[in-house]
């Protein structure tokens, strides 16, 4: 009677433990935070966030990245206006061009990026957009008081130091691969104008004064380093002294006005004017102090550790790839540096730009990814903003084409 009663509760005590075994298996798993998107989103597509998009599951070799930069490249070829603007901000969620006011600077960038992918490639329909995009650019183009200067009037009415800035690299680009296009005299007004933004002590103000109600002083972290490498960029077809003399002292005040900051901001356009400066005029400081900011760049890189979704991207926050790739153009610099003397760092810095490669194109619209898209031929070859964001802006393509050219070149 006892063995009975057992034998019966063992059978009990077993199928109570079945029954809680198979519930929890048909309870689904908590979902990973990291990959989580908007319900908006959601409701509509499968998960952005898919296997397909774990960093270090992409193979890097020089066709990949190549192939990528041209991918983006045909994203804004497709999307330029017979005016030679482009459709600014695209949301590949809705297939919507959503209203924006069009920024200059950025389509600046973008005609600059596009050059140096007929550069790479030699393929006629990229240079054929970068000279629609001058064309379209030189329409903002605004007399300044100071003899043979002009402005670069953005659509807010506004006219940025760096408006100036890269509408000059462009033009300086153009005169690299396309001669015959470009035009000299604009440049050096462009130039000439930077120089009138320049203070006594280096520094620069961000704004020409239109109305008055500019700020002022320097505004942006990023505009004195783009006016330093378009000076210096310039500088090789107008060997005029004055546009290195304005490069150095815009130099020696950042460096100096840089170094008393902790951490150092991540001006990855400064570390660029730098190397450009430094080939022409040597200094330790210049070379220290870019790759000191390499360092504190590479300091807030994530890694797998993070989350296998955020490995290659840059914190805070979600990871988004503009700054990703921009910072890997300022690392492509220090790279660069570092190497030309053998410095120690050149491995690191080079393990740092691979995952910056991988997580640009884990974020790049492709047929594979994207079929759920609702038009993923228009979408192909764009930068989404984010693991979590499906808008793309211009400039999202131009620094990930810039930079994944510069890895291709100098890295493999």
């Amino acid at each position: 009677m006892v063995k009975n009663l057992i034998s019966i509760m063992l059978v009990m005590i077993a199928l109570g433990v079945f029954t809680v075994v198979c519930w929890q298996l048909a309870i689904p798993a908590k979902p990973d935070e990291d990959l989580l998107i908007p319900n908006e989103i959601a409701n509509d597509f499968t998960p952005a966030v898919n296997q397909n998009r774990q960093p270090a599951r992409i193979l890097l070799d020089k066709a990949q990245l190549i192939a990528s930069a041209k991918a983006g490249g045909d994203y804004l070829v497709r999307l330029q206006k017979a005016d030679g603007s482009f459709h600014y901000y695209y949301d590949a969620a809705r297939d919507k061009f959503e209203t924006r006011t069009y920024n200059i600077v950025r389509h600046a960038g973008t005609a600059y990026s596009l050059f140096e992918l007929y550069a790479a490639t030699k393929e006629a329909r990229y240079l054929e957009a970068a000279n629609r995009a001058c064309r379209f650019l030189k329409t903002r183009f605004r007399p300044a008081q100071k003899k043979n200067a002009i402005y670069v009037l953005d659509f807010d009415n506004k006219a940025k130091l760096g408006a100036n800035a890269l509408a000059l690299l462009a033009l300086a680009e153009q005169m690299e691969v396309d001669a015959k296009s470009a035009n000299r005299e604009d440049a050096r007004k462009l130039a000439n104008m930077i120089l009138t933004l320049q203070n006594p002590d280096g520094s620069f103000e961000s704004y020409h004064s239109i109305k008055g109600d500019e700020p002022d002083g320097n505004v942006s972290l990023y505009y004195p380093g783009e006016a330093l490498l378009a000076l210096i960029r310039f500088y090789k077809f107008d060997d005029d002294k004055k546009w290195l003399e304005a490069a150095r002292r815009g130099a020696d005040y950042l460096q100096q006005a840089q170094s008393k900051t902790k951490p150092l901001p991540p001006d990855a356009w400064f570390i660029q004017a730098l190397e450009a400066l430094n080939k022409l005029l040597f200094n330790q400081k210049y070379f220290d102090h870019a790759l000191a900011i390499a360092d504190s760049l590479i300091a807030t890189q994530y890694s797998e550790e993070d989350s296998v979704y955020y490995a290659g991207a840059f914190s805070p926050g979600i990871p988004r790839v503009t700054p990703t790739a921009s910072r890997a153009e300022g690392l492509l610099a220090a790279y660069r540096m570092a190497e030309l003397v053998k410095d120690w760092r050149t491995t690191t810095i080079a393990l740092s730009l691979r995952a910056c490669a991988r997580f640009q194109i884990s974020q790049q619209f492709t047929a594979d990814t994207d079929a759920h898209l609702p038009n993923p031929q228009r979408a192909l070859g764009g930068f989404r903003e984010s693991i979590d964001d499906f808008h793309v802006r211009i400039d999202y393509v131009q620094h990930n084409i810039s930079a994944l050219l510069g890895i291709a070149e100098t890295l493999y």
